[in-house]
């Protein structure tokens, strides 16, 4: 019996510690470990905001990463 890779996309949290305040004009979020600060309308809208940035933040590392790998190795 032959055994087959595959290669799929897993998606995983990472929890990472951030601080949300309410402000007159909605609400602002910072995380001070990776020095962004978001914000947004409502509490759930600059969670999504620090959220999307943290998600985009990490996949430029990951690539950025897997570069160096692939050039290390040619």
């Amino acid at each position: 019996m032959t055994s087959q890779a595959v290669n799929l996309k897993v998606t995983v949290s990472v929890p990472i510690d951030c601080d949300f305040w309410s402000e007159d004009d909605g609400w602002k979020g910072l995380c001070k470990s990776l020095s962004f600060t978001v914000r947004g309308s409502s509490f759930e809208d600059a969670k999504k905001n620090m959220a999307s940035e943290l998600q985009v933040y990490i996949e430029g590392i990951l690539r950025e990463h897997s570069k160096g790998s692939t050039r290390r190795i040619a």
